[in-house]
């Protein structure tokens, strides 16, 4: 399993239990969870000119984290997402 930041704009609350049915779908694990409470947007999406802001931990495999991006897109529960790896270990060589 892979770590991931996952930042996302919910609509309202109510959706949060359906993102968690998503990644539970895709044995995904829910770490840490923060709020970053409701927002103006910059620009209306959706004819919706407000969203609730979250960013979560998350632990899913590799392999799943195309599908997991399919479904976040299919549904629509989710206004927008930014999905990134954590923990990228690079083995850098010296230079000669």
């Amino acid at each position: 399993m892979s770590t991931f930041e996952f930042t996302f704009l919910v609509d309202d609350q109510k959706s949060i239990k359906a993102v968690e049915d998503i990644l539970a779908l895709y044995k995904g694990k829910k770490v840490t969870e923060e709020s970053l409470g409701k927002r103006l947007l910059e620009y209306p999406i959706d004819k919706k000119t407000s969203a609730e802001y979250f960013v979560w931990q998350i632990e899913l495999d590799k392999a799943s984290v195309k599908e997991f991006k399919q479904k976040l897109n299919f549904d629509k529960v989710v206004m927008r997402y930014l999905l990134l790896q954590k923990n990228l270990k690079k083995t850098l060589k010296k230079a000669k």
